[in-house]
């Protein structure tokens, strides 16, 4: 199979964009209340030695992903049963935002439109571009984060003259619990799903690489999502933030400059979307090269569309309402994940070091 390499900027560029798919729509860190942004940035922080190990992985197995490095850690018969797990998460996942996406234009435009009419011809797109390979989805990526990024920080500047301060202050007027809490969510969702990417990015240009592309990534990701996140709190405050399903989408209606800007949250829904689209890719992309290098397929493309129209079955019966849906976002998702983004990274790391110092020694 043809090795599939991407550049830095458009790795970059992916990072960016899965960071801010669900999140420009769905709320990230409620929990926090008025110190959102405080819980943001320390998720930021946060995430920045667990995305060290993931590109330091990377870094250390040029050429090879987690199926691969798993293996090498593990053995295969254990390795490839941890991989099982990792594709399983990447599944859900994906099946997460698929609904995601689904959910979004249903609930703030379109209500008597059914909620499959979406997903489907989302998925569809994405087996498409999955099967064209990582390139193809990284030349996208680099095209689409020069339409998504600026949009976000162009309303920020409309909707200063209706910004109130006092929504944000006084810090940790309710104490530290809420901001703890806040930033453990921010930081499961989204800033550490990025180990989705060591399912998939193999093969890159120099051991540095995974450093520029995480790094970089996070910082510029999380820097739009903080500035999101701000606006959105300063303008309808900490109570009507936490109680509204697509924050994004209520601020952008918000702006009206005269008779020249109005009607912002299209702009909003196309540049969520795009990213949301982005996010299943990559969750999609992750499943069938996990299962092609768990039984050791040359090509995982095969298999994309079976696996696509899985996630799309799975993903109109998941959730009973939004009202469920956001529940687990905020309450079992930041648990759930932790084993994936965090503690199966950091034993792998661990071991992975000492099976390499024990033989160069």
């Amino acid at each position: 199979m043809h090795k599939e390499v991407i550049s830095d900027r458009e790795g970059i560029c992916l990072v960016i964009l899965f960071i801010s798919g669900s999140t420009l729509a769905m709320p990230t860190g409620a929990a926090a209340g008025r110190d959102l942004w405080l819980a943001i940035l320390f998720a930021i922080v946060i995430a920045i030695p667990i995305l060290l190990i993931y590109a330091k992985l990377l870094s250390l197995f040029l050429g090879k992903d987690l199926f691969d490095i798993l293996e090498y850690g593990f053995g295969k018969i254990i390795g490839k049963g941890i991989g099982i797990l990792f594709i399983w998460f990447a599944f859900h996942l994906g099946v997460l935002s698929i609904r995601n996406i689904g959910e979004f234009p249903v609930t703030v435009s379109l209500p008597e439109t059914p909620i499959p009419i979406f997903t489907l011809s989302m998925i569809m797109l994405a087996i498409w571009i999955v099967k064209e390979g990582i390139e193809v989805l990284g030349r996208w990526a680099n095209i689409f984060v020069l339409f998504n990024a600026p949009i976000p920080s162009m309303i920020i500047l409309m909707l200063i003259p209706i910004m109130d301060i006092n929504n944000i202050q006084p810090i940790l007027y309710d104490g530290i619990n809420p901001l703890l809490k806040g930033t453990f969510e921010a930081f499961a969702f989204p800033f550490a799903e990025t180990v989705l990417f060591t399912m998939i990015v193999s093969s890159l240009k120099t051991k540095k690489s995974s450093y520029n592309i995480y790094i970089k990534g996070l910082l510029l990701g999380g820097m739009l999502i903080l500035g999101v996140s701000l606006t959105e709190v300063l303008v309808l405050g900490p109570d009507l933030y936490g109680a509204t399903f697509f924050p994004n989408h209520v601020v952008a209606r918000k702006v009206d400059i005269g008779e020249t800007l109005q009607r912002m949250e299209v702009i909003v829904i196309l540049a969520t979307t795009t990213a949301s689209f982005l996010k299943m890719s990559v969750c999609l992309l992750a499943v069938c090269n996990g299962i092609a290098k768990i039984f050791n397929l040359d090509d995982y493309r095969g298999f994309v569309t079976p696996i696509g129209l899985l996630m799309f079955n799975f993903a109109i019966f998941i959730y009973k309402s939004i009202n469920e849906m956001t529940m687990w976002a905020s309450s079992i998702w930041p648990y759930y994940a932790f084993l994936f983004q965090v503690i199966l990274p950091i034993v792998l790391f661990i071991v992975v070091m000492i099976k390499r110092n024990s033989v160069s020694t």
